[in-house]
């Protein structure tokens, strides 16, 4: 059945009907041609709409984004993920140029790139102030291990010279055992490793030959990082120690104090040995 075209409003219907449905005035035949262009008009709009666009991948510019900002939180301390996640950054801005298509998050890349880069900014003042600030920190406290060993032997002497004229009944000197179940050292004293350094008491009894000694030695737990200096106290009370190496000191080390105490004599002597001068 043929169509019939309204002149007045452009409506299309049978071709039977003498009047338009939709404004009711009197319609004709349409031309063949007038007939195929709705449908051809239709399937041209329809062939030239586009498909909207596939979801691009922003998983690289994520991830560069995401390794920057933790990088950056953590001050670039950690070097090797700071340059990975600038290699993430720059593959990423990379495949985004060549691949616009299927790869998003310019953005994204380029934040990640530049808190990476910052990171690796701020690392550098880190690493000169840890470098200056960490060997200080050693230092000081490898001091404060040697000041606490030396205040330890003065106690131990003491406590010793104690023991002898009490329990030891004036010949021979005690254990740290003997030593803490007098009272004459607190528990933490007789402890054998403290403030960094580890104690011995050597305890020698009186004989027909010889009379009672002890010795108390103080090494470094950890050489060069707990202390460098080895220490050595007698019934003398002249405390010794040196720089042994971890070692431990003995009577032949020289006393502490020798160079503080006398600086001019042992300059003299110095200047004596050097040039042969007897007197």
């Amino acid at each position: 059945m043929k169509s019939a075209k309204c002149a007045q409003c452009g409506f299309v219907g049978w071709s039977d009907a003498e009047f338009c449905k939709k404004c009711g005035a009197p319609v004709s035949a349409a031309p063949a041609d007038m007939l195929e262009r709705p449908g051809d008009n239709f399937t041209t709009a329809y062939s030239s709409y586009d498909a909207p666009p596939a979801e691009l991948k922003t998983g690289l510019a994520i991830t560069s984004l995401v390794m920057g900002i933790v990088n950056f939180l953590l001050l670039g301390i950690f070097l090797l993920p700071t340059i990975i996640g600038i290699v993430v950054s720059i593959v990423a801005l990379n495949k985004i140029k060549q691949q616009p298509h299927e790869y998003g998050g310019k953005s994204l890349a380029i934040g990640g790139l530049v808190t990476n880069i910052i990171s690796v900014v701020v690392l550098v003042p880190v690493m000169v102030i840890a470098a200056i600030a960490i060997p200080n920190l050693l230092a000081a406290r490898r001091a404060a291990n040697e000041g606490a060993a030396i205040r330890s032997l003065r106690v131990l002497h003491q406590a010793e010279q104690t023991y002898q004229t009490t329990t030891g009944k004036g010949i021979n000197y005690g254990t740290l055992s003997d030593l803490q179940n007098d009272s004459l050292i607190s528990a933490d004293m007789a402890r054998e490793v403290r403030s960094g350094y580890r104690f011995k008491v050597e305890v020698f009894k009186a004989n027909s030959e010889s009379p009672a000694a002890f010795a108390v030695l103080a090494v470094p737990a950890e050489y060069g990082s707990s202390g460098r200096r080895s220490f050595f106290i007698d019934e003398t009370g002249i405390i010794r120690g040196e720089d042994a190496h971890g070692l431990e000191a003995s009577k032949s080390t020289p006393p502490i104090n020798l160079n503080r105490r006398y600086p001019e004599r042992d300059s003299d002597m110095s200047r004596s040995s050097r040039y042969g001068d007897d007197n």
